[in-house]
């Protein structure tokens, strides 16, 4: 027998563009988990989510009228202990029936693992679908999980806006139940304010073009297209193209249940001003999507989608004109004030404003910026012409921040300041490094070009996880306000991109080292360095394993001690593919006997040291003079990148390791030898640890 279709509809007040888009991500997993609850199976093909401002639409095609009948069968004693051999039950048999509520001759003599067993099988008719739909209607309603929620009535329903009316049909019936405070119903609205009245649903399979005719366009696919072909055509009516360099687009789409594309306009006197000012006018807030001539020129004009009745388009373009023409400025207001005041002057004003309560001002964060940036050129050996114009972007860095421009467009940090250190004629790698100071704003996001601002960024974000771990405001489960979880991220991928080598821990302790001689008052713990370096390798682990690598394998990779993130990465994967070569058996062989053994040493063993004075075994001098070898060769291999190739020196060790264990006895009589020898294997494990600890490696799974 044929399915029926199922349609939830979710009717709401205005929905935030982010929780709407939430909302279609969590939407079909939750009914199809809600349903599976109750033995109602539904493939993800089967799902279709639509979302709008005003509500989220759960469709299934075909569900099935009744639930499958369930057999539950529960193991009981082998069926030669619950039978006699006459065939007569035991008490194990009368006993296990008794406890599963059936009959002797209700038992089931089934195979399970080659053997025979009793089972009690207890059989379940399904129940018709449409009795259970109101529980897995609610189950849904109550899994939405929003960061921001409210609750409305006494229901104890939180969503992102109060719930307003509900849709239910399962084919062309209606299921009425209660939640949220209401009955859910057949009725569902239409367009706020092209047809504002009720609209019936006679079935599940009729719901979009319902809702259509009401002026709703109820598939977010359907609004891009069109929004999209309204945006080329708007564009191409004024010989443009279009550009969305914030992705309002994605905003704008859960803004409309009807859109249009409309055109305006502002005053060709304003392109003036730069560019990105005038795009973060129009998109900021605004959500207009600029026009662009063939060479990327500003045009005068830009486009907007409206959510309106397209008869009084006139009236509404003129109003985001003025808006628009009061932001723009605003901007200009900003712009020349700054120019009045030069970016040096600016820099003088940068002791008044506060960077942080316990961390001083933003001259002092200045202060450090340039003494970071010494530091880290030095390490990773940057040639003097780039290191001084790091060193100027330094110290114009943060100038900005005091600018009228940055105060009425907070979005233009460092952007605006390098305009003004152009306009003021510092050269362009110093202008460069200004505006890349911040990069990247997003994982994944755009990274530095320039040596210089690739420098300036990672000091930067070093200075702020200092500061913050340093007064103890580090990240805490999902609370991060200063960014640092992308912060962390981000020196990482901008020291992969320009080959920096370099240890985090002499960083941040330089870094930490700048506040206290600034006196500020700062967490001064000897485990605070190795914690924040802990917390930049963690975030690394962290995306590492979002691109497929093992966990297991990167922490084998850490357990080397290596905290050269670019070092650390090639180490990684270098392991993750030895684990293929048969070598590795050796190298994990090798590494678990004289691990396992050094580990019977105790508490305070590490100081015990090796005394060749003290060897009686040809194995004791052999496995001491192989180690201090293989040493040496994987210090020079690592230090070169040859990962792989130390991976397979190291595993090399393993017949001095199996000679010595087959030769000497460890754990002698006499105290001195089996100290003396204790040192030894924990040497060979601290020395092949080098590589990472293949133990732990090779407990990742396997492709």
């Amino acid at each position: 027998m044929a399915g029926r279709d199922f349609l939830l509809e979710i009717g709401v007040e205005e929905l935030p563009a982010a929780a709407a888009a939430s909302a279609l991500s969590q939407a079909g997993p939750a009914a199809r988990e809600a349903f599976g609850a109750r033995r109602v199976q539904v493939e993800e093909e089967q799902v279709d989510v639509w979302v709008t401002p005003r509500r989220i639409a759960i469709f299934i095609k075909s569900l099935p009228e009744v639930q499958p009948a369930e057999e539950i069968a529960e193991r009981g004693p082998a069926a030669a202990a619950a039978f006699d051999g006459d065939g007569n039950p035991t008490r194990a048999a009368e006993g296990f029936a008794r406890a599963k509520g059936v009959g002797i001759d209700e038992l089931e003599i089934r195979e399970h693992q080659g053997k025979e067993f009793v089972f009690a099988v207890h059989r379940r008719e399904g129940q018709p679908v449409a009795g259970l739909i109101p529980d897995i209607c609610r189950s849904i309603l109550k899994s939405f999980s929003f960061p921001k929620t409210m609750r409305w009535d006494g229901d104890g329903l939180r969503f992102p806006r109060p719930v307003r009316w509900l849709v239910t049909k399962f084919g062309e019936e209606t299921i009425e139940y209660e939640a949220a405070g209401i009955t859910a119903g057949g009725v569902s609205r239409g367009h706020r304010f092209l047809s504002p009245g009720e609209v019936r649903i006679d079935s599940a399979a009729c719901y979009r073009e319902a809702m259509a005719s009401a002026l709703v366009m109820v598939d977010q696919e359907e609004r891009r297209r069109l929004i999209q072909e309204g945006l080329a055509a708007g564009a191409g009516e004024q010989r443009a193209a279009f550009s969305d360099p914030a992705g309002e687009l994605e905003e704008v789409l859960y803004l409309v249940e009807y859109p249009s594309v409309q055109a305006g306009s502002f005053g060709e006197e304003h392109l003036r001003l730069p560019d990105r000012v005038l795009v973060t006018a129009m998109q900021s807030h605004q959500r207009y999507f600029p026009l662009v001539n063939d060479d990327g020129s500003l045009v005068n004009g830009f486009l907007y989608v409206m959510n309106g009745d397209p008869r009084h388009a006139e009236s509404i373009t003129a109003g985001n004109e003025r808006i628009l023409a009061g932001r723009i400025e605003d901007a200009e207001f900003s712009f020349d004030k700054d120019l009045d005041e030069g970016i040096d002057a600016m820099v003088s004003r940068l002791a008044d404003v506060v960077f942080h309560q316990k961390l001083g001002t933003l001259a002092d964060k200045t202060g450090r910026l340039k003494a970071l940036v010494d530091s880290l050129a030095r390490m990773v050996g940057m040639e003097s012409q780039e290191l001084d114009a790091a060193r100027t972007a330094a110290a114009l860095a943060k100038a900005d921040l005091v600018s009228a421009m940055v105060q009425e467009f907070p979005d233009l940090e460092g952007y605006i300041g390098s305009v003004y250190a152009e306009i003021e004629g510092y050269p362009s790698n110093i202008c460069r490094a200004i505006s890349e100071q911040y990069m990247p704003t997003a994982a994944g996001g755009d990274l530095p070009d320039t040596g210089p601002g690739a420098v300036l960024a990672i000091c930067d974000k070093v200075d702020n996880i200092v500061g913050a771990f340093s007064v103890d405001e580090s990240p805490t489960g999902s609370r991060d306000p200063y960014g640092l979880r992308r912060a962390a991220v981000g020196i990482a991928a901008i020291a992969e991109k320009f080959s920096f080598d370099f240890d985090l821990a002499p960083l941040l302790a330089a870094g930490h080292t700048l506040y206290i001689e600034q006196k500020k008052d700062v967490n001064r713990s000897a485990a605070l360095i190795a914690d924040m370096t802990g917390f930049i390798l963690d975030r690394i682990q962290h995306r590492r394993m979002e691109q497929g690598m093992p966990v297991e394998v990167f922490e084998a990779a850490r357990a080397s001690g290596q905290e050269n993130t670019n070092r650390l990465v090639a180490l990684a994967e270098a392991l993750d593919r030895f684990r293929a070569d048969p070598a590795f058996e050796d190298l994990h062989t090798a590494y678990f006997r004289c691990s396992k053994i050094a580990a019977k040493a105790g508490e305070g063993s590490e100081a015990l040291t090796v005394d060749p004075g003290l060897f009686r075994e040809t194995g004791e001098q052999r496995l001491n003079d192989e180690i201090d070898a293989l040493g040496r060769k994987l210090d020079e291999l690592l230090s070169s990148g040859e990962y792989e190739t130390a991976l397979a020196a190291a595993a090399s060790i393993r017949p001095v390791v199996d000679d010595f264990f087959d030769e000497v006895m460890v754990m002698a009589e006499d105290r001195q030898l089996r100290d003396n020898r204790l040192a030894l294997v924990r040497k060979a494990a601290e020395t092949l640890r080098k590589v990472g600890d293949p133990m732990c490696a090779a407990a990742a799974p396997r492709d």
